[in-house]
C-alpha cells in the first residue's frame, strides 16, 4: 500500500491535497483520480469553470509526480 495525493494545478493556482488516499498500486491510484475528477465536476455542475486550465497531479508521499491528468480528461 502507498499513500497517493491528488493536487490540483493550474497556471495561476495550486491546491495541495494534504490528506491523500491509500492505494495498492498505480492502477488503483488512476481509478481514484478519475473518481476525484468526476466528483469535482459534479460539485461544480452549473458553474462556469475552465476545466482545460486545470490538471490533477498524483504524487507519492515524497512529492514525486506519479502521473497527471487534465481535468478535461475523458472519464470513460
Amino acid at each position: 500500500m502507498m499513500r497517493c495525493y491528488f493536487n490540483l494545478i493550474s497556471d495561476d493556482e495550486t491546491m495541495l491535497d494534504d490528506e491523500g488516499v491509500e492505494v495498492k498500486d498505480l492502477d488503483q491510484a488512476w481509478a481514484q483520480a478519475l473518481k476525484a475528477i468526476a466528483e469535482l465536476r459534479a460539485e461544480a455542475e452549473g458553474e462556469f469553470i475552465e476545466w482545460d486550465r486545470w490538471r490533477l497531479e498524483a504524487t507519492d508521499a515524497s512529492g514525486k509526480v506519479l502521473f497527471a491528468l487534465k481535468l478535461t480528461h475523458s472519464l470513460h
